[in-house]
């Protein structure tokens, strides 16, 4: 005897059929419910009067409502981000001031006398040109921060914070600029003109 269920229609044909009425029995049975269900998901006319008032008369009003507030919104957002963009380059300048302040120790003239003291004792150029990238550096900066600042709210009173500290910084370029020329010249030319108080930084 063959192991399994024995089986019910012979034929591919029977199955078929009997798999069609079963579906149609099925359909017929359940048909009424399926009908009351549906009709619960119809949605119900509104009273008249009721709902929320409407602010527009017309579709171009609302048009025209929608883009005034996406307009104000981008006004807004565009004030708020130049604030932001201000307070921020304005901080970089004072940070930038700082580092120049604590480099100097004091006023340019006596800063650049220590300088020249200690290149009469060791007689290396380094004793310059190490400041002067560093100073160079500082004033890049400066002028990134007065860029920033001119371009996001013009001549006003923070653009001539940053102008002024980076005039600040490029007065002690110029003063290591008319050093190092006269050190290319030789070191009997810088000690002549310093004799003679020629040096820019000696008439500051």
């Amino acid at each position: 005897m063959p192991p399994g269920r024995p089986k019910i229609y012979k034929t591919l044909e029977e199955k078929t059929l009997a798999n069609r009425a079963k579906s149609s029995r099925s359909y017929h049975k359940n048909k009424g419910v399926s009908d009351s269900v549906s009709d619960t998901n119809i949605p119900r006319a509104r009273p008249v009067g009721s709902g929320r008032r409407k602010i527009y008369r017309t579709p171009e009003e609302k048009i025209l409502a929608n883009r005034a507030k996406r307009i104000g919104e981008f006004w807004q957002l565009s004030e708020t981000k130049k604030r932001q963009n201000v307070a921020g380059w304005m901080t970089l300048v004072h940070t930038t001031s700082r580092k120049f302040e604590s480099m100097l120790h004091g006023p340019v003239p006596a800063y650049m006398e220590d300088l020249y003291r200690r290149f009469t004792i060791s007689h290396y150029k380094t004793i310059f040109t190490d400041p002067m990238l560093e100073v160079e550096a500082l004033r890049s900066t400066m002028r990134r921060c007065e860029n920033g600042l001119l371009q996001l709210s013009g001549v006003d009173k923070n653009f001539r914070i940053a102008e002024a500290a980076g005039q600040a910084i490029q007065e002690v370029i110029a003063c290591l600029e008319d050093i190092l020329c006269s050190v290319m010249v030789g070191k009997a030319e810088l000690f002549e003109m310093y004799n003679k108080r020629e040096l820019m930084y000696q008439s500051l």
